[in-house]
């Protein structure tokens, strides 16, 4: 019969075990919640990076809600969710990610500057312009040399009469800007010097948008109404101006079109990086031409290798500009082959017209060779409670498989695309 002693020896040699035991459970289990959030995550950025923003937003609720993030890993996620929230046109849902993400305190600051240029985003289509002006001075504050963000700002302040801030953050934008986006704040900048009289640094501006791209088509209607005024016009009186005003364009937004803007460093580039709470780690390349390298916000966990300078420049969002209508010619042959026509393609649905534009003027730009010879148009929508849509289309087909084959194509080159009635 075993003593008192043994017994207690066995008992407390099987508490050990059973401690053991579970202490290695919880270690595996922590480590198999930190595998699954860091799959999770992968598959969210592929997912932001082939245009599904739905499974993107799926996945990095999933990594939320594996258990396996730290509060790093926790603000990337709901930045990275964001994303894919105002992709999907989300912004209230969006707006509430990217506050948590930034509240957490933990981004790397490239990637909380993109945070604060995104909610800007979103909360100026939602029409919290005051909120969305601090989002873009915060975004100023941590990334002094994101063009993107002047041109936004500016945009602001233009539409609420301030025009020498307005001017002065277009210059900014154009002082930092290269190549064919420096058009937009230089358009821009032309219509507040003509709300101030300076009819000449307004023709210059126009000029040198024309210049760079000679189909610009609203700064050509704008040189052009300008040139055909009397010289007389500088010193209209105060009605005439704010009547002027009531019709001015406006100038496009840095809009939020796919691997564009909603900064998520997709925007067109070489090599994908992959961000964590440590810095920057390049982990793959793209095969593709590309116009200049990019950043991709993403989680990797542990330390990043090979860490870049936390300032490194932010990707500007799409300025591409277009006309804020259908050409009337266009129109018109659309109107032409509506008899034949029994299927188009739509191309997104927009709150508003000129980000509907907007983003013809990129996919007619990129995918040329698919829709080059496609006229399109803008459809106003009215949903009800969901409110007005834009809906762009594009294109006539006589059969539905010429239809999904100019999808396909266009899904290649990371463009969504659905077939709809004619």
């Amino acid at each position: 019969m075993p003593s008192l002693r043994n017994i207690e020896w066995r008992r407390a040699c099987a508490i050990a075990l059973a401690a053991g035991m579970l202490l290695a459970a919880g270690g595996a289990t922590a480590q198999d919640s930190a595998a699954e959030a860091t799959a999770l995550m992968g598959a969210g950025a592929e997912a932001i990076e082939n245009g599904r923003f739905e499974k993107a937003a799926t996945d990095f609720s999933n990594a939320l809600d594996s258990g396996g993030l730290d509060a790093a890993g926790r603000a990337l996620a709901h930045y990275h969710r964001a994303i894919a929230f105002q992709k999907t046109g989300q912004q209230d849902a969006a707006i509430a990610d990217y506050t948590r993400a930034i509240g957490a305190g933990t981004l790397p600051a490239a990637v909380q500057a993109r945070a604060h240029y995104n909610r800007g985003i979103a909360l100026a289509a939602a029409g919290n312009t005051e909120k969305a002006e601090a989002d873009y001075r915060a975004t100023i504050a941590l990334a002094s040399d994101y063009a993107a963000v002047y041109h936004n700002l500016a945009n602001l302040e233009r539409r609420r009469h301030d025009y020498d801030a307005a001017i002065g953050n277009y210059s900014t934008a154009i002082r930092l800007m290269s190549g064919t986006e420096r058009k937009l704040p230089l358009f821009g900048r032309a219509l507040a010097y003509e709300q101030t009289g300076n009819a000449g640094g307004a023709e210059a501006d126009l000029r040198e948008a024309l210049a760079i791209d000679p189909e610009f088509e609203l700064a050509g209607a704008k040189l052009a109404e300008l040139t055909a005024r009397p010289a007389a016009h500088a010193a209209k009186p105060a009605t005439q101006v704010q009547a002027a005003r009531a019709t001015e364009p406006r100038v496009l937004p840095a809009t939020l079109t796919p691997f564009q803007s909603a900064s998520s460093g997709h925007e067109g580039g070489a090599a994908i990086r992959i961000a964590s709470s440590g810095g920057w780690e390049t982990t793959a390349v793209r095969t593709t031409p590309v116009e200049k390298p990019a950043d991709i916000a993403a989680v990797v966990p542990g330390p990043a290798q090979d860490a870049e300078k936390a300032n490194d420049r932010l990707t500007t969002a799409s300025l591409r500009p277009t006309s804020l209508v259908p050409h009337p010619t266009g129109q018109a042959a659309i109107q032409a082959s509506a008899a034949k026509a029994q299927y188009r393609i739509q191309l997104g649905a927009f709150r508003d017209e000129e980000t509907a534009a907007a983003e013809w003027g990129r996919i007619s730009t990129s995918a040329a060779a698919i829709v080059g010879s496609f006229e399109h148009v803008v459809q106003r929508a009215d949903l009800g409670e969901r409110g007005i849509f834009y809906r762009l289309r594009a294109g006539a087909f006589e059969g539905i498989g010429e239809a999904r084959a100019a999808c396909k194509a266009l899904e290649t080159r990371k463009i969504a695309c659905v077939v709809v009635d004619g």
